[in-house]
């Protein structure tokens, strides 16, 4: 099993990149240069959000290139996908439940436990999480939406997105003290330091690439607290 790392970490969303070859690799050289090694990689299925993403395509130029790969499922049937993805090394898989019951929720993430990734859910702004309480006991990871998923670039969603973020740091110091949390959408300076305290990994796409010198944006993070 792979070992769990709550060192705060970015995430790069590939959604925000280039889809060009060439210029998509140049993006990497960069956050390989300022040392982000972890990508965010969206599949959407333009029924759960209003969007399409990547399917498998980008996969095996990231693990080439040795980032860690978090796959994040946005679609409204999430067994289709993972058993697409589940044969690549990806670090990690995520899921939203709020399309599926509550059990089939309980057996893909055992399913993808099971294959040695680390695994988790992830959950809109307007998802009433307490309904998933059990089911974060076996996650690894939880991603809390800044924004209401399916395009980049929006802004954050302000106290709702706090009020979970609280939640899910309550439910990691009492009953997952490994769990990593992290904040997909909207991330930018500001909204990290009203977040930092309950954020592991800061998921970032546009805000990231508009950066001219990404190293800034990593020693931001390095040196919170």
């Amino acid at each position: 099993m792979m070992k769990k790392n709550n060192k705060r970490v970015i995430e790069a969303s590939l959604l925000s990149f280039p889809r060009e070859q060439n210029q998509l690799e140049k993006q990497l050289m960069r956050l390989k240069s300022a040392k982000i090694n972890s990508i965010h990689y969206d599949v959407m299925d333009n029924i759960f959000v209003n969007n399409t993403s990547f399917g498998t395509e980008w996969l095996n130029l990231l693990f080439i290139n040795n980032f860690d790969v978090y796959v994040h499922f946005m679609v409204k049937r999430p067994r289709k996908w993972i058993n697409m993805f589940i044969n690549y090394p990806s670090k990690a898989i995520v899921f939203h439940p709020e399309p599926i019951l509550k059990f089939f929720s309980w057996y893909l993430l055992k399913k993808i436990k099971r294959s040695g990734r680390l695994v988790g859910l992830a959950f809109k702004p307007n998802t009433d999480i307490s309904k998933y309480h059990k089911l974060l006991k076996i996650c690894d990871l939880v991603t809390i939406m800044g924004v209401e998923p399916g395009f980049g670039g929006q802004k954050f969603l302000g106290e709702k997105i706090i009020k979970n973020l609280k939640y899910i740091n309550d439910i990691k110091k009492s009953t997952n003290k490994c769990l990593i949390i992290q904040l997909d959408g909207g991330v930018n300076f500001d909204v990290i330091k009203q977040t930092y305290k309950y954020v592991d990994h800061f998921i970032s796409g546009s805000f990231l690439i508009k950066q001219k010198n990404i190293n800034n944006f990593k020693k931001f993070i390095d040196n919170l607290d």
